[in-house]
């Protein structure tokens, strides 16, 4: 027998979550400030700005931010009694100082002109991000009707990249899988078996081949790495409670993780990455962004704002991401503020017939394509 550990022969290609040091940083030239009862209202706010250490060439008030809060206090007089005065407060937000006018404006639009060739994007990371297959289903189109429509994003997805090489530089893929990639025979107490007509194995094999074709596809064109993490339905069993990472979705990904380290002279650029122990999602780096890839079951429907910050308020990884990918809801879904943005992808099967019997919708299906940049993105589309 080899000289191999157990822990070697149970080594899977695991993320593990990275630490979240957050931390807040001040420009010194906003803030708010907070002012002493006042007796009236200012008609200029540059001696509060001097008294508060602020220039008025250097900060001015920003306009619609001024709070006023009046309150009455009991005051003793020179004379010893005591008298009713009122107090005002003033709280506003200060920002730079801008000397261009509206004029200024306009003629920069004028002159402005449109690039011939965009700049360079070496940080650039192309992404298909993918969910919710749920192989073996037999509503709608069925699995036939779902490979198909893979394999049709698959075409699309890289035919944008091509258009995109050739004026920008883009050296690597990020491809997620966002759950529920089998149909499995967990879900609904394992009342869908009859509507099933894959077993299993057979579910997971099918989708190991789908990563793999994914993966070849875009291989021709930079680094390759693979997300993988468990949906609900991807689960093993549910008659005991087992870890979020123990799902079929993630061991198929092992699998085919532990083939291509067989033809490192192919696969050299590809890597596959899967939740670390016990862990449901993970969090990763690439160009610049940070994004954390889960399905979605962890909250309630439309709750991934409240999920994302209970990450970052008690400091887990997710935290830092500038994207949150996920799945589950089977149906597209952005939202997004400055630094964060929070990315739904529709579903690939071509219908839930128990839902749109009961609801009347259906999702529509594809792959989200986009690219990312230091937390920023791009090109987006569904395909």
């Amino acid at each position: 027998m080899s000289s191999e550990s157990l822990a070697d022969l149970l080594r899977q290609p695991e993320h593990p979550e990275p630490g979240f040091d957050p931390r807040t940083e001040f420009d010194g030239t906003s803030g708010f400030i907070q002012t002493r009862g006042l007796p009236a209202p200012p008609t200029n706010y540059d001696d509060l700005l001097r008294e508060f250490g602020y220039d008025p060439k250097d900060v001015r008030v920003l306009g619609g931010s001024v709070k006023q809060t009046r309150w009455q206090q009991r005051a003793r007089t020179a004379g010893g009694d005591f008298e009713t005065v009122w107090l005002t407060a003033y709280r506003f937000t200060i920002v730079p100082a801008s000397t261009v006018g509206i004029d200024d404006i306009l003629r920069l639009i004028k002159r402005r002109r449109a690039l011939a060739v965009p700049p360079s994007d070496d940080g650039s990371t192309f992404r298909f991000l993918a969910g919710d297959l749920q192989l073996g289903k037999i509503d709608g189109d069925g699995t036939a009707g779902t490979v198909d429509t893979l394999l049709e994003s698959v075409d699309v997805a890289v035919k944008r990249l091509k258009e995109l090489r050739r004026t920008r530089s883009i050296g690597r893929t990020h491809v997620a899988w966002l759950g529920d990639c089998g149909e499995g025979n967990q879900s609904q107490g394992g009342g869908n078996m009859w509507r099933t007509e894959l077993t299993v194995t057979e579910q997971y094999r099918l989708f190991r081949r789908l990563m793999l074709h994914t993966l070849d596809a875009f291989r021709p064109y930079g680094e390759v790495s693979m997300d993988v993490v468990n949906g609900n339905h991807d689960d093993v069993q549910r008659f005991v409670r087992t870890r979020p990472d123990d799902g079929h979705a993630t061991e198929a990904a092992i699998s085919l993780s532990d083939a291509l380290e067989l033809n490192p002279a192919t696969y050299s650029g590809c890597r596959i990455y899967v939740p670390s122990k016990d862990e449901p999602y993970l969090t990763r780096e690439l160009g610049g962004s940070i994004h954390t890839s889960a399905h979605g079951h962890q909250w309630r429907r439309g709750k991934s704002w409240e999920w994302w910050a209970g990450q970052a308020l008690n400091m887990h990884a997710p935290g830092a991401s500038h994207f949150l990918f996920h799945g589950h809801e089977h149906e597209l879904n952005v939202r997004s503020i400055k630094e964060r943005t929070i990315i739904c992808v529709p579903s690939f099967e071509s219908e839930s017939s128990y839902w749109r019997h009961g609801h009347g919708t259906v999702g529509r299906r594809g792959a989200v394509i986009m690219t990312t940049e230091g937390g920023t993105y791009r090109d987006f589309e569904v395909v």
